[in-house]
């Protein structure tokens, strides 16, 4: 799947380029990582919910 992003801010993306040399991977490696880390937290998160909800 392609993945377009528009309206992004410079700051970020700069931080971004320089992040991504740092570690030596592509900016799509970045994000790809970046958005599956946030799917599991939100994962965690809506389990904690559930659980403090039946207490």
């Amino acid at each position: 799947m392609d993945l377009f992003l528009q309206n992004i801010d410079l700051i970020a993306v700069k931080r971004i380029d320089e992040i991504t040399k740092e570690k030596n991977i592509s900016s799509w490696e970045f994000l790809k990582v970046g958005l599956k880390r946030r799917e599991v937290l939100r994962e965690i998160k809506d389990y904690d919910k559930g659980r403090k909800e039946k207490l």
